[in-house]
């Protein structure tokens, strides 16, 4: 198969669903398809690409409005000399520009990956976006509810695939890491760690993470909160940390392209997101062996088993995060036993091969189901 993935996402930044496209592109390579990823000039994005597989082509592009005829005709060039079967995009913007340029050349197939629900109630989204896909990818059945839900979007073309990540690359054990992390962030060594990952932005619930741990430090003072990541929010998370004089129990790592001994070096996992399709970031615990505190919201709760791999909390419920992580340091063996619960979970289901096998068998149907038309 001929494969283009298009994302405009903002130069600086990248998140799961740009994670989701190495992933998927550096799969499907390695299984001989041709793939090339199209993202700004100078982006986050392509740099990271680059370095999941030398052979996926990268399309550096100047991407402006939504409708830019210059654009447009880029990616129409692009995709008819190219032979492009499918192009898979991913925001509004994406659906707009390389859905006008795959009909302009009437025979590559338009595939909208979305790992968030950014459906609007406009004219053009109601109207257009119906007339610019031919099928969409979702990673959780919490997400496909909500893009249905829309109204224009025939729950019929959404297709679930869970996301899956592949095994970790670092090699050290567990108290090996452990050391390590402590050593490399200055943390004494008789504190629990507890880590976060994800950019700083409203919808990841820092703030109310921030909340409980002014809470759980009042009675467990052996813990550090290690965040990794950064974001438009970096300036109120720090003030929130300092108002609560938790100076002393944070440290922010800043983004990080890799944080395996990060993950294997803590002792827990809280992801206090307010709105969460799916959760790379709890796989990637899980998969760490690590005990998770999660909100119960979107996909989450189809990711992890519920006391058994995680705890689930009300979102922004601060009090009732606190507690939680409280209750769950205190019992060290319940720990140990969700932490292994949770990698047996990544293991059996959300392993990279799974995914990859799922989204080319999607592919080829797509493929198959043209050529019958």
């Amino acid at each position: 198969m001929n494969l283009f993935f298009l994302d405009s996402i903002e130069k600086e930044t990248y998140g799961g669903m740009e994670e989701w496209i190495g992933l998927i592109a550096d799969g499907l390579v390695s299984r001989g398809h041709n793939v090339t990823v199209a993202g700004r000039e100078g982006s986050e994005f392509l740099r990271r690409i680059v370095k999941f597989n030398g052979k996926i082509k990268c399309l550096p592009m100047e991407i402006s409005g939504d409708f830019n005829p210059v654009t447009v005709a880029e990616l129409k060039n692009w995709i008819s000399k190219n032979n492009i079967d499918l192009i898979i995009v991913n925001f509004n913007k994406d659906v707009r520009l390389g859905g006008i340029a795959a009909k302009l050349d009437r025979k590559t197939k338009v595939i909208w990956s979305v790992g968030l629900d950014i459906t609007k109630d406009s004219f053009v989204h109601r109207h257009l976006t119906p007339k610019l896909i031919d099928g969409v990818i979702v990673p959780s059945a919490a997400l496909a509810k909500q893009i249905a839900g829309s109204g224009y979007i025939d729950r019929k073309i959404i297709e679930v695939i869970p996301i899956g990540i592949a095994e970790k690359e670092i090699q050290t054990d567990k108290e090996a890491a452990q050391r390590e992390v402590r050593k490399r962030y200055n943390i004494p060594t008789d504190r629990k760690i507890a880590i976060t990952v994800g950019r700083f932005v409203n919808q990841k619930g820092h703030k109310f993470l921030i909340e409980a741990a002014a809470k759980i430090v009042q009675k467990y003072k052996n813990i550090t909160f290690l965040l990794i990541g950064d974001g438009p929010l970096r300036n109120d998370i720090l003030n929130a940390i300092t108002k609560y004089n938790l100076e002393e129990h944070f440290f922010l790592t800043g983004m990080m392209d890799w944080f395996d001994l990060e993950l294997l070096g803590s002792d827990l996992m809280i992801h206090p997101s307010i709105e969460e399709p799916f959760g790379i970031a709890v796989l990637e615990g899980m998969r760490a062996s690590l005990p998770i505190v999660a909100s119960n919201v979107g996909g989450i709760p189809e990711v992890v088993e519920e006391n058994i791999t995680a705890i689930l909390v009300p979102s922004s419920d601060s009090g009732a995060l606190a507690n939680t992580v409280l209750d769950l340091l205190n019992k060290p063996d319940k720990m140990s036993e969700m932490g292994k619960a949770g990698y047996r979970r990544w293991q059996n289901e959300f392993r990279l091969e799974n995914m990859v096998d799922r989204v080319e068998a999607y592919f080829q149907r797509q493929l198959s189901l043209s050529r019958c038309s």
